[in-house]
């Protein structure tokens, strides 16, 4: 199949570490038995290298910025195109869109001044997602497209209990024993119920 192939199209390339450009490079070179780049196939990498860069586990700025094509002798071999009107902006964010650009273009300083539609007129989310909801007959279909994003559960455990509190009734709390499944008795004093009861993980 890849010795037939004409075209590889390449999505979100910035966020690809230069290794795997560099494998499937010397992959198809193997295969193709040509030793010009990518073995003489075409290679349409699409994507904005002003957005998420390679993400490197533990890693410092220097070998994120080490681990972009960009920064690799292959990258001079790519025949660059650049798309100046945005496709998918409606007329009334047109301005928003050439303001992230001038961002990425470095165009704005060093001081960035968000819009005007940055700022909501009611700073509590909870408040401005949930206000108008009447929660003794809400329906389903009224959370939809209604969604707070958090960066830690520590956080999302405050928005929902800030949440809870529109909700009508009297509250319950169910308690439970928290115990670690395991058969060695040291394991138990390892992790003491005070202990499990500290952790937030996901899920």
């Amino acid at each position: 199949m890849l010795l037939k192939t004409k075209l590889i199209v390449w999505d979100e390339a910035p966020m690809t570490h230069v290794q795997a450009f560099l494998a499937v490079d010397r992959l198809l070179q193997d295969l193709t038995k040509c030793k010009e780049p990518f073995g003489g196939k075409v290679i349409l990498l699409v994507e904005d290298f002003r957005q998420v860069l390679p993400v490197i586990l533990r890693g410092s700025r220097t070998l994120t910025v080490a681990s972009s094509l960009k920064k690799h002798a292959l990258w001079l071999k790519f025949h660059k195109l650049y798309l100046t009107k945005n496709m998918r902006a409606f007329e009334s964010e047109r301005v928003f869109g050439a303001w992230l650009l001038d961002i990425g273009e470095k165009k704005s300083g060093s001081t960035i001044q968000l819009p005007l539609q940055c700022y909501p007129s009611i700073q509590d989310p909870i408040h401005q997602l949930y206000s108008d909801i009447d929660f003794f007959s809400v329906t389903p279909q009224e959370f939809k497209g209604r969604a707070i994003l958090i960066v830690n559960n520590e956080r999302s455990m405050e928005i929902n209990n800030k949440v809870l509190e529109f909700m009508p009734g009297n509250e319950t709390v169910y308690k439970v024993v928290d115990m670690i499944m395991s058969e060695d008795p040291q394991d138990q004093l390892t992790f003491p119920e005070e202990f499990l009861n500290s952790l937030t993980p996901t899920g």
